[in-house]
């Protein structure tokens, strides 16, 4: 009903302009109110579009970060590096018997660099290949209750594989992380080379983070220590 009455009066309008007559209130009455509903259209349409869009890069920016966090974990567990004659080459991790099991863990890996800028920015330094990684999380400073996972980096490697080196945020809003490492046909939830020289030939990663919408969100992903096969 609105609509038809809508359009009778844009006809009476242009009819009115045609015959030099001008409007009448009523007519500028009904004008303006098409022109309101107009506009509230388009800004509602508008405001749609622009919530969607916002949603979707929060959507969007989440998944990039998680995506990225777990090729970096996946590259630097893929490069392990495994020696059973040198005591120093440890691979150590552990986890809580139950939830939160809140994993750790311990390695050297191959990252391969050409340099490292150190002291003097103007003179190539060169750096080791081989180093240490661990990560583990952490519980925030001004947030007790919310966790933080951290990797921390050893230039090279020494007989304190579980210390040293630059500690630094590298996954936010945290919940839980559970290392499981497989021997064979079995999956263990702890592992400590020191004891036997042994190295798992692969690790399961369970890693479970707030997500955009502030809910749990669970990532379970496999590397395989390529020098272990």
């Amino acid at each position: 009903m609105v609509l038809p009455a809508i359009s009778a009066a844009i006809k009476r309008a242009a009819a009115a302009v045609r015959d030099g007559r001008g409007f009448s209130l009523i007519e500028m009455i009904v004008a303006m109110a098409v022109s309101s509903i107009i506009l509230i259209m388009v800004y509602s349409a508008h405001r749609s579009i622009m919530t969607a869009t916002g949603e979707l890069t929060k959507v969007a920016a989440f998944y990039e970060r998680v995506g990225l966090a777990i090729m970096m974990i996946d590259r630097d567990i893929s490069c392990a590096y495994t020696n059973r004659s040198n005591k120093d080459v440890c691979f150590i991790a552990e986890n809580n018997t139950g939830e939160p099991y809140r994993g750790k863990l311990n390695f050297v890996t191959i990252d391969h660099r050409d340099f490292a800028i150190s002291g003097d920015p103007a003179r190539e330094v060169r750096q080791s290949d081989v180093h240490e990684v661990g990560y583990y999380m952490k519980a925030r400073r001004d947030h007790p209750d919310q966790y933080m996972l951290m990797k921390r980096e050893e230039r090279s490697y020494d007989k304190e594989p579980e210390e040293g080196g630059r500690e630094s945020l590298f996954l936010d809003h945290v919940t839980d992380i559970k290392f499981e490492f497989k021997l064979r046909n079995t999956w263990s939830n702890s592992w400590d080379s020191r004891r036997h020289r042994k190295f798992p030939i692969a690790v399961r990663t369970s890693l479970k983070l707030k997500n955009y919408h502030g809910e749990d969100e669970d990532f379970v992903f496999i590397s395989y220590i390529t020098m272990a096969k």
